[in-house]
């Protein structure tokens, strides 16, 4: 069979309103919320595109009798959905989805995203092939326009949505097409064609004597003559029963031709056309029912996988009367068809009518996955069906399939399954089977068309994994514990695949400690020898191979190029990089590997892959060394060069520096829009980043690791991340004396400083800015002087030498303002004027502040705005002025807030408690000092221990002075001033 291409996007949003209300964003289904949310969504894809009335959606939502505050929640209750369908958009703008129109709400949809419309869509085709003369055709549109059906249209919101005129006239409907579908079969001969839908719609309608009418002639045409007569006799005890009526004409008239027409075989061959050996009198003779148990062996001491098993049992046990399919995926290795056997054996004696078992062969290592007519085909044979009896069509085949298992309790499990299209036709249509279905790919069309579970399997925890290799080794070598063996089991990854060929090994030679085999697999580095076995045709390279034989050529070369990334996980931006190839064209590839299961979606927009797996792409020929050191260029360039737009969005830029190059052919920077998509971009890729800094060292590419760290500084300072800080510094400073770079040492050596000062290593931060400092002195480099000279005030001002760190603050202004770095100037001016008014020179800290706060205002800088502000208030405290001073502070925290500056904020919440407590309000300073805490407990800051320093000593003093209600008194306000 052919391999379709599958979906590379992950963010298209789809709608079912054809049974559940339900929707899908890529391939993760979105919790809808609580039912009258889900009524308000249910209605609006009814209407299909049409406004719904306020006065609409408050009788459907409270039954008739809506409160007073009803429009209110209509309009949260729509607001909810906005913000489920579109995360990103912004309070009151214009959304994709939904939208205001005459005093309602509608809903922006079309075939592509609602079954709904395309139900219609593909009936309205049926329709014109129809009035073409081709009934054959219109019947199989009508077919797979019924097939989108899942139950009653929003059969979920029941009671309410049974007698709404919306979901109403779209079930009218529903019963209209089937009726339409079973006259163009009859015009085509194909009767028997439409059982099953008539099956459905006749359980969901089953006094509709039109559609039993028509099920009638299905089952007879299906050589179901029997079958027939017994529906007829319940339908008629039915209508006397409950309608007092006896059956219509139309209904009399289809039992009728029933009891006149001469049985019909199955395949459409009349009796009166007898083949050999047979009669007209004779009726086609009826399979005596077979038993299938075609499951394979179980593994022995199956261990571990309890959630996976728990969700499993949980559908298999529902009785919510559709059919149960569990689709499990996963990587490969990692354990999808051991689960489902052993899953299977678990519960067979729930389907005590057999088991059926298939090796689709979707990803097989020779050949390509196997046709559905075959496999149904086998099944069939394995239900009794005789060769003769077995259709030519693949669709024929699925029907009688579906005929054979009708009111049967049989388990299908479908293994290594390619894609949707393979699995659908082997689908049973009776609620008592259930069917098990294994892929690499995620089989997100059996969710959306047929109600699947997903369930996709991670590697087990590390607890499991050593308890399955324990359950393989434990005869052979007793006495082991998880301990000893979880070496072994973390230089397997815990893939389930490479701990069962490890432990194969470790039971066949005893001779060979543990040890000695985690030493051979530690010395194998990223090949795969450790996990190969001649006697295997699957060991890791193999299972990995045949996923990789699979993809395109530009799929292929991404994949030979993953182990150059050095991060565990990759946005498409820099998987275009690292390839030189168009975001478009790399996001298709990356699809392609998602889909052959070589690369997992971690999270939206990111990517990742087993540390096996890319082994197994490093043993990959294909890449010549100039080939790889141009990706491994590119993509640092990508980091670098992110990083750096990333920075200058956080702070001030001043007017006179250099706008950026523009990247080189096949770099492509990640788009950040403004400030708020910069940080986002940053605590994504924190691991990242510090990988690809040293990952960029080790190559020799100085530049690139220095630039890099330095644009990270802001960024690891504002959210308190002192020791990565730290760690890329001291990385950069190694790299830059190995290369004699001494302009990249002194920015290591200042960088190393900064966090080496804020987390409280104050000799270590002035050794280093002393080295800096001579560094620029040397290279006569005065506004990176300048900046170095600030940074040592800073810290003698720290230490409390406030008349050394004075004179190396007016050491840095006088070098600034001979320059034209008017944003750096103002940041030495506020420390500064810190600095005067340690020493009592109000006047000159207030003149300091109110310039640099002009120069902030201009540059458009809050942090710098904020840390005027910050200055402001303390002077203000110096004058006695405490609310003042607070008021400031809390200018200065909003700001703050503003750009994310977690340390800034918790910093300033400590000033503010100290400036209400100055003014008497102890409570405003313990909900000030216990914000700060609860902050910098959250980020590990250790300023927090200053917040908790205060509160202590406010509390201690408050249960001194007997007081418990939370006031505090004169005393307990004394005591916790610093």
């Amino acid at each position: 069979m052919t391999r379709p291409p599958g979906p590379t996007g992950d963010d298209t949003v789809r709608f079912s309103v054809l049974g559940p209300v339900r929707v899908w964003r890529g391939r993760e289904e979105l919790l809808v919320g609580p039912k009258q949310q889900r009524l308000a969504l249910g209605v609006l894809l009814a209407r299909a595109g049409r406004p719904v009335s306020m006065n609409e959606f408050t009788q459907l939502l409270w039954d008739g009798d809506p409160p007073a505050s009803a429009t209110n929640s209509v309009h949260r209750y729509v607001g909810a959905l906005r913000r489920l369908l579109e995360p990103g958009l912004p309070a009151r703008s214009p959304g994709r989805w939904l939208a205001r129109k005459a005093g309602g709400y509608l809903m922006h949809v079309d075939a592509d995203c609602l079954d709904l419309l395309e139900f219609r869509a593909l009936v309205e085709r049926a329709r014109h092939r129809s009035a073409a003369g081709d009934p054959a055709a219109a019947v199989d549109l009508f077919f797979t326009a019924l097939s989108l059906w899942q139950d009653r249209c929003a059969a979920d919101l029941e009671p309410a949505s049974g007698g709404h005129p919306a979901f109403v006239m779209i079930d009218h409907e529903y019963v209209s097409v089937v009726c339409e579908a079973a006259e163009a079969a009859s015009r085509c001969d194909r009767t028997a064609a439409m059982l099953l839908p008539l099956r459905q719609a006749v359980e969901r309608n089953p006094l509709d004597e039109a559609l039993v009418a028509h099920l009638l002639a299905a089952l007879s045409a299906d050589g179901k003559q029997a079958e027939a007569v017994t529906v007829y006799l319940e339908v008629r005890r039915r209508l006397a029963d409950e309608l007092g009526v006896d059956p219509g004409p139309e209904l009399r008239a289809a039992h009728a031709r029933l009891l006149r027409r001469p049985p019909v075989a199955p395949d459409g061959a009349g009796a009166g056309e007898a083949g050999p050996g047979r009669t007209h009198s004779s009726p086609p003779p009826i399979p005596a029912p077979v038993r299938p148990a075609q499951l394979p062996a179980d593994l022995p001491g199956f261990t571990g996988r309890d959630a996976a098993l728990r969700q499993a049992a949980a559908l298999a046990g529902s009785r919510d009367g559709a059919l149960r399919v569990l689709a499990v995926d996963g990587i490969p290795g990692i354990g999808k068809t051991t689960l489902a056997v052993h899953f299977a054996h678990r519960v067979a004696r729930d389907f005590p009518d057999g088991q059926l078992y298939a090796d689709l062969r979707g990803f097989a290592p020779d050949g390509d996955p196997l046709e559905p007519g075959d496999v149904l085909a086998g099944f069939l044979d394995a239900l009794g069906v005789a060769p003769h009896r077995v259709p030519a069509s693949t669709e024929r085949r699925s029907a009688l399939y579906r005929s054979v298992l009708a009111g049967r309790r049989v388990l299908v499990v479908l293994d290594n399954a390619w894609d949707t299209h393979q699995v659908r036709p082997l689908l049973p249509g009776t609620p008592e089977c259930m069917v098990v279905v294994t892929s690499r790919g995620r089989l997100t069309g059996l969710a959306s068309a047929h109600g699947a579970r997903l369930l996709t399997l991670d590697v087990p925890s590390a607890e499991e994994a050593a308890e399955s290799f324990l359950a393989r080794v434990r005869g052979c070598r007793p006495g082991l514990d998880a301990h000893q063996v979880r070496p072994i089991v973390d230089r397997c990854g815990r893939l389930p695949l490479a701990l069962a060929i490890v432990a194969a090994r470790a039971a066949a030679q005893p001779e060979r400690t543990l040890a000695q085999i985690e030493a051979e697999l530690s010395d194998s580095g990223r090949n795969l020898d450790g996990f190969s076995d001649d006697n295997l045709d699957n060991d890791v390279r193999a299972v990995f191979s045949w996923s990789y034989r699979t993809l395109g050529p530009p799929a292929a070369r991404l994949f030979r190029l993953l182990p150059l990334h050095p991060g565990p996980d990759a946005t498409v931006t820099a998987l275009a990089s690292l390839a030189g190839t168009p975001p478009t064209e790399t996001a298709a590839a990356v699809g392609e590997l998602v889909r052959a299961r070589l690369l997992t979606v971690r999270q939206r927009d990111r990517y990742r892959a087993h540390d096996l797996v890319l082994g197994y792409a490093s043993e990959l020929c294909g890449l010549s060394g100039a080939e790889r050191a141009a990706a491994l260029s590119r993509l640092h360039d990508h980091y670098r060069r992110t990083a750096q737009a990333a920075n200058l969005l956080l702070r001030a830029r001043d007017r006179e520096a250099d706008v950026p190059a523009p990247p080189p052919d096949g770099v492509c920077p990640a788009p950040l829009p403004d400030a708020s998509a910069a940080l986002d971009w940053f605590v994504a890729e924190r691991p990242v980043l510090r990988a690809v800094v040293e990952s960029a060292a080790a190559h020799g590419d100085v530049r690139a690791a220095r630039e890099l760290a330095v644009s990270m500084q802001l960024f690891q300072q504002r959210l308190g991340w002192w020791h990565d800080w730290a760690a890329t510094m001291r990385c950069v400073l190694r790299a830059a004396r190995g290369a004699g770079d001494a302009e990249g040492a002194a920015h290591a050596c200042r960088g190393l400083a900064g966090a080496r000062c804020y987390l409280g290593d104050l000799d270590g931060a002035l050794r280093c800015l002393e080295r800096a400092r001579l560094g620029f002195e040397r290279l006569g480099l005065d506004e990176e002087l300048a900046q170095v000279l600030n940074n040592i005030g800073t810290v003698h001002y720290a230490r409390g030498e406030y008349d050394l760190a004075l004179r190396h603050q007016e050491r840095a202004l006088g070098l600034l303002r001979a320059g034209t770095r008017r944003h750096q100037e103002a940041v030495v001016s506020v420390e500064a004027g810190k600095t005067r008014l340690r020493l009592g020179d109000t006047v000159a800290a207030v003149r300091l502040a109110t310039a640099a706060g002009r120069t902030f205002r201009g540059l458009g800088d809050p942090n710098g705005e904020a840390s005027t502000l910050a200055l402001l208030a303390r002077v203000h405290h110096a004058n006695g002025e405490y609310d003042r001073s607070a008021a400031l502070h809390e200018q200065a925290i909003a700001l703050a807030r503003r750009i994310g500056s977690l340390v800034n904020v918790v910093t300033e919440l400590l000033e503010l408690g100290d400036a209400r407590l100055a003014a008497g309000d102890g409570a405003g300073a313990r909900r000030a000092w216990a914000e700060a805490l609860e902050h910098g407990d959250r980020a590990g800051l250790p300023v927090s221990a200053e917040a908790r320093a205060r509160l202590d000593r406010l509390g201690a003093r408050a249960t001194v002075s007997g007081r418990e209600d939370g006031a505090e008194g004169p005393e307990a306000l004394e005591a916790a001033r610093p």
